[in-house]
């Protein structure tokens, strides 16, 4: 019943988040569509750099400090990456404005809007992803995933349709400003949430701090998730700039988003799994049951999803857009890349988060560098097919290390 309310509350943000790239797709074209991802990818990973970690290291050090009533340690540890996020982002702030001036210096005025739009985003990011990992690290996985996955895209959805109730369109900007406006009320209600569910006064109690253990753990997290999420954004960004067909970025961004419903399924074992493993990271036969039991569970429901979507992929790709129905079987093929991957990347939460943070950045570093040198290389060569094979390559290589990793640490493996 547990996993049954989360995957729902779930999947009503996904098709929240489907209705706002309705809205978006119909409103903006391709290209204009294209330059929003690409806007929001870029402000979405300098959130995650500035937070150096503090976000991922969250599962791993408050649940333990919670156990131990160590309430100094758990005021200090969000304080301190709360701070530490805020003073970085305005000094980017300021690093971007010298930028702007260069890009129009030299004419890159299309990357202007890219560049004011993470400027923005970026610092109410950084604060909505911490709050909302602080609340799944206190074992509040309801509220955690009401906020950060459902009431988010609901409030953009909710903005983005008033105002085209009074107007007649959107552009990117306007969509930039909508977003930010429904991540301040998120940041509102995730830090209600916090603040009424921990065991003490937050403000009355005084810090702790263990900012050498924080970083030694934090740091290779950061490594583990920018090497993980930047893998899409290379394919992404290459396409901006390599691909001449405008419409690719768009096409692409589309075809990741339908298929992202799959990763949903993983984002909902996480939220259980996630504050559970640091807990009995020195058990070896409970670490195999749960693992093995989480793949179990996450190739059924892949299977379930992964058949709904490919039985209505034309459906689909009519709905979102009138140019996509020639891409059905690109889909195919990434909804089933997905499928798979996203339960090899199982392997990657149990490494992380039981003691071994270092090997999971090892390998998402290597993964990242071969992106880096092969994504452009088939982009170039092949354009958006190439993108495509890029990407779920790229992941299935990145899980099946991540699997044979933890087999060697902990000799616990899937079969």
């Amino acid at each position: 019943m547990a996993n049954i309310i989360l995957l729902s509350i779930l999947y009503a943000g996904f098709i929240a988040q489907y209705a706002v790239n309705i809205f978006l797709t119909r409103n903006l074209d391709l290209d204009g569509l294209g330059d929003f991802n690409v806007a929001v990818s870029v402000a979405t990973i300098c959130s995650v750099i500035f937070l150096l970690g503090g976000d991922s290291g969250l599962n791993r050090f408050i649940p333990r400090y919670l156990e131990n009533k160590d309430y100094k340690k758990i005021k200090g540890y969000i304080v301190y990456y709360l701070k530490l996020t805020l003073i970085i982002s305005f000094c980017f702030c300021l690093l971007s404005l010298t930028a702007d001036f260069f890009l129009g210096y030299y004419h890159f005025e299309k990357l202007l809007h890219e560049s004011y739009f993470a400027m923005i985003l970026t610092p109410a990011l950084a604060v909505f992803t911490i709050l909302g990992e602080s609340l799944l690290a206190i074992h509040r996985r309801y509220a955690s995933s009401l906020t950060t996955e459902l009431l988010k895209p609901l409030l953009f959805l909710a903005s983005v349709s008033v105002w085209l109730f009074f107007n007649t369109a959107i552009n990117e900007y306007e969509a930039i400003i909508l977003l930010l406006v429904s991540l301040s009320i998120t940041i509102i209600a995730q830090s209600w949430l916090f603040l009424k569910s921990i065991p003490f006064d937050f403000f009355s109690e005084n810090m702790q701090m263990s900012i050498p253990e924080w970083r030694t753990v934090c740091v290779p997290m950061l490594v583990t998730y920018l090497a993980n999420n930047f893998v899409s954004f290379v394919e992404l960004w290459s396409l901006e700039i390599l691909d001449k067909n405008e419409k690719s970025v768009g096409v692409f961004s589309l075809l990741v988003f339908i298929a992202s419903i799959i990763w949903v399924n993983f984002t909902a074992l996480y939220y259980f799994i996630s504050s559970r493993i640091s807990s009995i990271e020195q058990d070896r036969q409970s670490l195999q049951e749960n693992y093995r039991k989480s793949a179990r569970q996450l190739l059924l429901i892949n299977f379930l999803t992964t058949s709904i979507l490919v039985f209505n992929a034309e459906t689909i790709l009519d709905w979102l857009h009138g140019d996509m129905a020639t891409y059905k079987n690109w889909l195919y093929f990434i909804l089933i890349g997905t499928a798979i991957n996203s339960v090899l990347q199982l392997a990657s939460p149990f490494l992380r988060l039981s003691g071994h943070a270092r090997e999971a950045s090892i390998i998402s570093s290597r993964i990242l560098m071969i992106s880096v040198i092969s994504a452009p290389v088939m982009i170039y060569f092949f354009s958006l097919e190439g993108a495509v094979v890029s990407l779920v390559g790229l992941r299935f290589l990145r899980g099946l290390w991540y699997s044979f990793r933890l087999k060697a640490v902990h000799g616990i493996s899937l079969v």
